[in-house]
C-alpha cells in the first residue's frame, strides 16, 4: 500500500516538475524543476529497488550536470534575448495529431510486451562495478574528472571577465 502511495506520489510529481521545465519562463526556475524532477525520478528508481542507478541520477546529473548548466544560464543576459512565442499556425495542429497519433503507437506496442513473472538474476553488484571502474578503467574515470573540473574552472573564469 506504502509503495503504490509513494509511486503515485513521485510519479505525479515528476509530471509536474517536468511541465514546469517546459512551461517556465525563467531559465533558472527551468533549471531547478529539472533538478527536482530528477530527484523524483531518482524515487522511482529506489522504488524499483536500483539503488545505484538512482544515486548516479541524483549524484552525477541533478549535481554535477545541471549544477553547470545553472553556471552557464546564469552566465547568459536574459535581457538580451528576446522571445517571441509563434502564433497558432496549422503546424502546430500537425505537431499535436502527430503526437496523439505516437502515443497511440507506442501504447499499442507496450500492450503486446510479455513481461517475464520470475526474478531475473542480478548480473552485478556495485562492488564488481567499483572494482572494475577503479582497476581497468581508472584512466578514463580520471580523464572525465579533469574534464569536470577544467568546466568548472572555465565557468568560473569567464563569470569573473563579465565582472570586470
Amino acid at each position: 500500500m506504502l509503495e503504490n502511495s509513494l509511486f503515485y506520489i513521485f510519479s505525479f510529481g515528476l509530471i509536474a516538475f517536468a511541465i514546469g521545465v517546459v512551461m517556465s519562463r525563467s531559465a533558472v526556475y527551468g533549471i531547478l524543476s529539472l533538478v527536482a524532477a530528477m530527484c523524483m525520478m531518482a524515487g522511482l528508481f529506489v522504488l524499483l529497488k536500483a539503488f545505484l542507478v538512482a544515486t548516479v541520477l541524483v549524484l552525477v546529473y541533478a549535481g554535477a550536470v545541471l549544477v553547470l548548466f545553472l553556471f552557464v544560464v546564469m552566465l547568459i543576459d536574459p535581457r538580451k534575448i528576446s522571445f517571441n512565442p509563434p502564433s497558432f499556425k496549422i503546424s502546430t495542429l500537425l505537431a499535436i495529431a502527430l503526437c496523439v497519433l505516437l502515443l497511440a503507437q507506442i501504447i499499442k506496442v507496450a500492450k503486446t510486451i510479455n513481461i517475464p513473472q520470475g526474478i531475473v538474476p542480478v548480473q552485478g553488484s556495485v562492488k564488481e562495478l567499483g572494482q572494475l571502474l577503479f582497476s581497468q578503467h581508472v584512466l578514463p574515470f580520471e580523464l572525465t574528472s579533469f574534464l569536470v573540473l577544467a568546466a568548472v574552472v572555465s565557468v568560473v573564469v569567464l563569470a569573473k571577465k563579465d565582472s570586470e
